[in-house]
């Protein structure tokens, strides 16, 4: 996922001050950590001083609440930071709770993986998904193996074959940026009579 930017100061400054997220998967707490590590406490030099912002979800809203220190305020309006954490675009002065549904995950929520090997039809809808699975159990930044728990064999819609494509996508068939992150993918071909199924 790539987050841009968003810009915070102190309410007696003119200037903002940018922050830039680097390429990167974020879970919430990962973006919590990096705007604490990158902004900053409010003292210092005193040991319990509180950070000038954080980040909570709340569980029982499914929104985002920003807690900052009265002195300062965040610049949503400008990039996307604002709609991936479920605000409007606007500076924000006081603590806030998010007005949506935040997407951090840009949509990719399930994962999809094509091959134009077959085109079959699912509830009367063509389709050359050979497999999906949802994204909720996989751990941010970290690789991951998924096996399909029992083959479906789809007929193949070639009688020769001298190439394949399989490409990935998410739930809107968008092509995934996967962070140029090596992908292995192993498909099985089998010859039933005069038939071939993948």
């Amino acid at each position: 996922m790539i987050i841009t930017k968003f810009a915070g100061r102190k309410k007696t400054e003119s200037r903002w001050k940018t922050l830039t997220f680097l390429n990167g998967m974020y879970d919430y707490k990962r973006i919590n950590d990096y705007i604490q590590q990158h902004t900053g406490k409010v003292d210092p030099t005193k040991k319990d001083s509180a950070y000038i912002f954080t980040i909570h979800f709340e569980f029982s809203t499914y929104r985002i609440l920003i807690v900052m220190h009265d002195d300062y305020e965040l610049d949503f309006s400008q990039g996307n930071f604002a709609e991936l954490l479920g605000f409007d675009k606007k500076v924000l002065s006081i603590d806030s709770i998010g007005t949506k549904i935040p997407n951090i995950t840009r949509g990719v929520d399930w994962v999809y993986i094509h091959c134009d090997l077959i085109s079959r039809r699912t509830n009367n809808i063509p389709t050359d998904v050979l497999y999906s699975f949802s994204t909720a159990d996989l751990l941010v930044s970290y690789p991951f193996r998924k096996e399909p728990r029992r083959l479906k064999w789809q007929p193949v819609n070639k009688n020769n074959i001298n190439a394949i494509r399989v490409w990935v996508t998410d739930g809107r068939n968008n092509i995934l940026n996967l962070n140029e992150t090596d992908v292995a993918i192993s498909l099985i071909i089998e010859k039933d009579k005069d038939f071939l199924f993948i």
